[in-house]
């Protein structure tokens, strides 16, 4: 992939220049066409990214569209193949938080974006919904327990995924991929949200990616710090902590199986968090 044949024809269209740090790139797992890079037009400076023909990345107009920039980055062009965004200046994001004032913080900061972005399901749309994400726990079962994934762990989140599914509240569009690296501060705007997969499905849903998150699993994979953020988000956001609590399990063996799917190694220590979240069911 050249900068000559797949970003110059967008940057000669909507009027742009790169704009240095940080360089193009491919987001880690991203589709052959996931290059994203900083730009400007004139004083005002911008997100580029080239988005595929389908799956989820090619919702990103669409989701940021019906958000219209409350709780989200907003959108300033888009055609298909790319998608021209607002950029949160100084970008810095809620891992940062985390490690500088503190896991609470961070998780109640995060609560403040959920809380914006949750509002009703657009009428129609391309969006897929959490049932379709949940077919991965089939898809990849096998692969997944010859890779050496617990059977039991995963037939136990795909338990507990149906029963959820089952019993959700109304759907919204959910962003679907809300951890600590999408949720970043503007010095005007104040905390974004970036890159959404656009998904249909019950607002609690949204919680799930939070509580398996930042990368760092002493972050995360304990029971303590997974408890102290169902905790945080439940009264802010009027979710059940069962439901939290319940999501976060399924959709951290889902996580798991999707890299396996996606060619990842799979490590023994992938089962840690999802163990962690478990134990509190």
């Amino acid at each position: 992939m050249s900068l000559g044949t797949d970003l110059a024809p967008w940057l000669h269209r909507w009027g742009l220049t790169l704009d240095g740090p940080p360089p193009i790139q491919r987001y880690e797992g991203a589709t052959a066409t996931g290059l994203v890079a900083f730009v400007r037009r004139g004083e005002t400076r911008l997100v580029l990214k080239l988005t595929p023909a389908a799956g989820d990345e090619a919702n990103l107009a669409a989701t940021l569209a019906h958000w219209g920039g409350v709780g989200s980055v907003r959108l300033a062009e888009a055609a298909p193949g790319a998608v021209l965004m607002e950029r949160a200046i100084p970008g810095d994001d809620l891992e940062a938080l985390l490690r500088r004032q503190g896991d609470a913080s961070a998780t109640a900061t995060a609560a403040e974006v959920m809380a914006k972005l949750r509002r009703p399901a657009p009428a129609n749309g391309p969006f897929r919904t959490i049932a379709d994400w949940g077919e991965g726990f089939a898809r990849v079962r096998l692969r997944a327990i010859a890779a050496g994934f617990d059977a039991d762990l995963i037939d136990h989140a795909r338990q507990v995924f149906g029963e959820l599914l089952a019993s959700q509240d109304a759907p919204v569009l959910l962003h679907g991929d809300l951890h600590h690296e999408n949720v970043v501060r503007d010095a005007n705007r104040g905390w974004l949200s970036i890159d959404p997969k656009g998904v249909l499905g019950e607002p609690a849903y949204e919680t799930g990616s939070l509580l398996r998150n930042p990368r760092d699993s002493s972050l995360c994979a304990a029971p303590e710090i997974i408890a102290q953020r169902a905790d945080i988000l439940g009264p802010r956001l009027g979710y059940a902590r069962e439901r939290i609590l319940g999501w976060c399990f399924a959709q951290w063996v889902l996580a798991c199986l999707w890299a396996i799917e996606d060619g990842i190694a799979f490590h023994p220590d992938w089962l840690t968090g999802p163990r962690a979240a478990e134990s509190l069911l």
